[in-house]
């Protein structure tokens, strides 16, 4: 199990900081690309919730840890903003018409895990999509 993480406080370039922490945990294993574009998406996906939604605005701190397992890529996600007043049990698309609400709904669909919690550390989102699929 190979494992890579990363440390920041939200701002313009931490979506990069994300994707390239992403980028080089997948680099030299053996991840189908079906698999490696659902994680990929997925990520974007909570890491651009987190970065525009947990702060109201402001910088919030962002861990985010990236496992790559035998079986599973599990990718977690911690930051100190706001509690996130969802509920994943009914996460679904929003109409055609509506300018957004989208990327909790994509992330359920392409991941075979997805959940969040609350605790005194504050939100933690952990992803898991199979390699091998």
């Amino acid at each position: 199990m190979t494992k890579h993480s990363m440390e920041t406080v939200t701002g313009s370039e931490t979506l990069a900081e994300i994707q390239g922490t992403l980028d080089l945990a997948l680099a030299n294993e053996d991840v189908s690309e079906y698999a490696k574009m659902c994680i990929e998406l997925a990520v974007s996906e909570i890491g651009t919730n987190i970065i525009e939604h947990s702060g109201d605005g402001e910088p919030v701190r962002l861990r985010m840890v990236v496992e790559v397992q035998p079986d599973a890529i599990a990718v977690t996600f911690t930051d100190d903003g706001h509690p996130a007043p969802i509920d994943l049990s009914s996460v679904s698309m929003p109409d055609e018409a509506s300018e957004g609400g989208r990327g909790l709904a994509i992330a359920h669909r392409v991941l075979d895990e997805l959940s969040y919690s609350r605790d005194r550390d504050g939100n933690h989102w952990t992803l898991k999509r199979l390699r091998s699929e």
